[in-house]
């Protein structure tokens, strides 16, 4: 059985999280850095030993875990992990990030790598629930949508304890891989303290946003920020910062 997860969010150092975590000796993670096992119907009617064997390899030391960041964001997604474990308790990691700089990048992505995106970013704002209703595209065009994360969290907080979870912002992670390593390494349970490398993130160099647009984001996001300050206890101030 696996040991850990993380899941998401989307944009916000899951990549980086998985190059480091893969250093480590004492935790095995699958060579396909995201599985989709419990968010994609397809690949969960095929069943628990379909899934674990991405784990074949590990050895019965090692600590077992995968990343994928849709796993935040889609809602039938923590029952299903739920109903897998059958009662065996294990640990999440969630990495957020400043969610108008999230949904920027999460824009970036579409239009420069994955080549889907034909709108401007204003554009996309606009349609984006257009999209959804008409369309149903939860995967690719959910810009906004994906940065309301107090919801998503108390989606989980149904089914799994408080407890279970580590929360680590971005920016700050970035900025201090070991640390924040070492704090996810001894949340997993591991008495040791590891020696990485700080890697270098894959950046992709774009024009800023817009300082009208960035506003109204931000007018958006601030209530959600206000709870998830309230529900996890930390100190989001500056997410809030125009």
């Amino acid at each position: 059985m696996i040991d850990f997860l993380c899941i998401g969010a989307q944009k916000c150092g899951t990549t980086l999280l998985y190059q480091q975590l893969k250093t480590i000796d004492k935790i095995y993670m699958p060579n396909t850095k995201e599985i989709h096992f419990f968010d994609n119907s397809q690949h969960y009617c095929q069943g628990k030993k379909y899934y674990l064997k991405n784990f074949d390899g590990a050895t019965v030391e090692q600590l077992k875990g995968e990343i994928t960041p849709a796993y935040l964001f889609i809602e039938h997604v923590p029952l299903r992990i739920k109903q897998f474990l059958n009662g065996k308790d294990i640990k999440f990691i969630v990495l957020l990030r400043n969610p108008v700089d999230r949904a920027y990048s999460h824009y970036q992505m579409m239009t420069k790598i994955q080549k889907k995106e034909m709108l401007n970013f204003e554009q996309a704002l606009i349609y984006e629930s257009f999209r959804l209703k008409e369309h149903h595209d939860i995967i690719n065009f959910t810009y906004i949508k994906r940065g309301f994360y107090a919801k998503q969290i108390l989606n989980y907080f149904k089914y799994f304890k408080k407890e279970q979870f580590i929360f680590i912002i971005y920016e700050d992670f970035v900025n201090n891989q070991v640390e924040y390593i070492n704090k996810i390494v001894s949340f997993l349970g591991l008495d040791q303290r590891v020696n990485i490398e700080s890697k270098k993130i894959f950046e992709n160099h774009y024009e800023k946003m817009n300082q009208s647009t960035r506003a109204i984001l931000y007018q958006i996001y601030q209530h959600d920020i206000n709870i998830l300050e309230n529900i996890l206890d930390m100190d989001l101030s500056s997410w809030k910062e125009k």
